[in-house]
């Protein structure tokens, strides 16, 4: 499917294409459950994902959006990427609805109980399968919250990496790509070499919506490309629970707190509150 905008989806392929002009830009997304139905196992420590609804990570919707400006400005390709089962396709087709050139789905039986060391080395070799410039992902996932992933797959490639960023400013004459990172009390202007992996700082780019012809080509005719351990040139005994160091060591679920409240009908009677209650705390 072709637009002004867009190159054309190759759904037959054996690997990364070769001669794209501009940049080849890999955006992470992951399949998590609805936060607001989520469970914890309290066998397990777990999260219960089988009877939440799953959805796009929210930080992700940054994600694709960073990657695409990057597009609008270089050129190139948009390829999204996704580490689960077969149902994790849901994701993959809505970024290619906002505007992805194509997808991958990373799935293999062995990865299943992957904590964030074997899944961030398992995607740093797909970003180097796909032959990526720059990998971007949104700065963590809803369901775990650790932020340890972006950071992971430029420790694993041993790639520069640029993090908690708000603003990205392509430089291809300097074979560089430069952002604007939040920092404690400010921000800083950074530039880095590529091939980089950019953590995007969650709610700074405002997602594009999805186009009408590119929602119906992603859920009709749209298959991404099947990437297996075996494609990826990994070991069984590099991935998977085995190989994952996180333990959970308890959990405790916390009884909420009784607070008192008190209801006043005029700012005088409002402060002479706070004075009582500070002079008690006191």
């Amino acid at each position: 499917m072709d637009d002004d905008n867009h190159e054309a989806v190759d759904t037959d392929r054996d690997g990364p294409s070769d001669g794209d002009d501009g940049w080849r830009i890999v955006v992470g997304v992951k399949q998590v459950p609805d936060s607001d139905e989520v469970k914890i196992d309290p066998d397990t420590g777990r999260l219960d994902r089988a009877n939440a609804p799953a959805v796009l990570n929210a930080p992700d919707r940054d994600a694709l959006e960073a990657a695409l400006s990057i597009r609008d400005e270089v050129g190139g390709t948009v390829i999204a990427f996704t580490m689960g089962p077969p149902t994790a396709t849901d994701v993959l087709e809505e970024a290619v609805a906002m505007g992805c050139d194509d997808a991958a789905l990373v799935t293999d039986r062995a990865f299943a109980g992957s904590d964030t060391w074997p899944t961030s080395y398992t995607l740093a070799k797909t970003a180097e399968y796909l032959e990526a410039d720059v990998v971007v992902a949104g700065e963590e996932t809803t369901d775990s919250s650790t932020g340890q992933v972006p950071p992971g797959i430029a420790a694993h490639n041993g790639w520069a990496q640029l993090t908690y960023v708000e603003e990205v400013d392509p430089l291809p004459e300097r074979n560089q790509l430069a952002a604007r990172r939040d920092v404690e009390g400010g921000h800083e202007r950074v530039a880095a070499d590529l091939p980089v992996v950019v953590a995007v700082a969650y709610g700074e780019f405002e997602a594009r919506p999805a186009e009408l012809h590119r929602k119906i080509y992603a859920e009709n005719d749209f298959e991404p490309m099947e990437l297996t351990a075996d494609d990826l040139g990994i070991d069984g005994d590099e991935v998977g629970m085995d190989a994952s160091p996180t333990q959970v060591g308890g959990m405790e679920t916390v009884e909420p707190v009784e607070r008192e409240n008190e209801v006043v009908d005029t700012p005088e009677e409002l402060l002479e509150a706070i004075v009582d209650a500070t002079e008690v705390d006191a």
